[in-house]
């Protein structure tokens, strides 16, 4: 099975752009709801499941394609997060 996944390289160009995608949005528009773009993600896997035959498989690409756009939201959002500590605590250190 893991052969099968090998042939279809566009499994993983789609996964890439996906993280890219979730990235870019995340970062210029910090107020998009994370869950818009993980219900987007996931019809994507859906779609994609569908355009290849392999509905059975649908669970399969739907989770990865959470979890592969979950991963650039929830760094983005640390780092986001990280930066605010480090601005209140300077502002703290000078006064």
């Amino acid at each position: 099975m893991v052969f099968y996944f090998l042939l279809y390289w566009h499994f993983l160009v789609m996964i890439m752009l996906l993280i890219i995608f979730a990235g870019m949005i995340t970062f210029l528009i910090p107020r998009f709801p994370s869950v818009v773009l993980l219900i987007l993600s996931g019809l994507i896997g859906f779609v994609y499941s569908i355009l290849i035959e392999f509905k059975d498989a649908s669970f399969f690409f739907i989770s990865i394609n959470l979890v592969g756009t979950s991963i650039p939201i929830l760094l983005i959002r640390y780092l986001k997060f990280l930066k605010r500590k480090a601005e209140e605590m300077e502002e703290g250190a000078n006064n």
